[in-house]
């Protein structure tokens, strides 16, 4: 649905952001999961239960009430940046972790009491947070031209949207004198990948499929330009990168795109000559990049990880203490 259908994905987040929507869910799978979440809970001797999805958030609550462990700790990591659907929202969950400050003012709105939430961003890996390298340096190991300014085009693990029109685009800003190089992550989509690689390009491209390289190739890039995802965002976040935001996915990125925009971190588009017109204000200023990048970093939760594993092990020894 998300790819194929994203308007009726939207449809739906919003048709369900509501107390019946999260009725209707329960009724239809609280019992069998909520069983399932018991069994491994006692399989493993687990000492907490963590959430970082919405569907699971409300299951994990039954699922300690059919063990009677009342004192079993419930923690939630919201994984969404701005847009908390109404199924994140559980009264019974001991502690929240919010990914943004407006994540936590929406998580307030729902119901759940202030002390209970910690706005400590969304975790992310070691290698996003921790920059070892300059951008450079990252270009040389790589392979990639060190001295040429690099853009980083990303369609999420799918190569979702218009990926390949998107990067044609940009590319042919070479012909108004542009000098920059271009890495395109086509993901799963391998059609996407084949077009990039038999397109005759006017600038230097690396095309890439699926990779675990990813805060690699962040990292060598001096612009990110990407779909507006949560996780993504917050990894280029992360490293003060500037970022162009492509169409969002109905419902849950919207408002990842004025989230952004809004603190100067970076420039939207919808369109692939508008894509390219993005690419072309930032390509051009390194000045610009600069001050974006500042403002990228200003948004980002780099720690966000460590103090969320802080934050559960203090969880953990109160209940040990009770």
């Amino acid at each position: 649905m998300i790819v194929r259908a994203p308007w009726l994905w939207g449809w739906v987040f919003r048709a369900l952001d509501n107390e019946p929507g999260l009725r209707l869910y329960l009724s239809l799978t609280a019992r069998q999961f909520g069983e399932r979440i018991a069994e491994l809970v006692e399989r493993t001797d687990a000492q907490a239960l963590v959430s970082v999805h919405p569907l699971v958030n409300h299951l994990m609550v039954q699922a300690r009430a059919r063990l009677r462990r009342p004192g079993l700790p419930l923690v939630t990591v919201l994984t969404d940046l701005v847009d908390v659907h109404h199924w994140w929202a559980a009264r019974e969950v001991d502690q929240y972790v919010a990914s943004s400050d407006v994540a936590a003012g929406r998580l307030m709105a729902l119901g759940i009491p202030p002390g209970r939430i910690a706005t400590l961003g969304i975790p992310i890996r070691t290698e996003f947070a921790r920059m070892a390298s300059s951008a450079r340096e990252k270009r040389l190991e790589l392979g990639l031209d060190p001295d040429l300014t690099t853009l980083l085009l990303m369609g999420g693990g799918e190569g979702a949207g218009r990926l390949v029109e998107n990067a044609q685009a940009i590319g042919a800003l070479a012909t108004r004198g542009l000098r920059f190089q271009l890495a395109v992550v086509a993901g799963r989509n391998e059609r996407a990948r084949a077009a990039l690689e038999a397109h005759p390009w006017q600038v230097p491209v690396r095309v890439l499929g699926f990779t675990s390289a990813i805060a690699d190739y962040m990292t060598a890039a001096d612009v990110v330009a990407t779909k507006p995802g949560s996780l993504t965002l917050s990894e280029a976040l992360a490293l003060a990168r500037p970022v162009l935001v492509g169409r969002p996915l109905p419902g849950q990125e919207e408002g990842n795109v004025a989230y952004v925009t809004g603190a100067g971190a970076g420039l939207a588009y919808r369109t692939p000559a508008q894509a390219a017109e993005a690419a072309a204000t930032l390509l051009a200023d390194p000045t610009l990049r600069w001050e974006m990048g500042q403002r990228a970093a200003r948004l980002s939760h780099p720690r966000a990880t460590e103090r969320t594993l802080d934050l559960l092990q203090g969880v953990l020894l109160r209940a040990e203490a009770r």
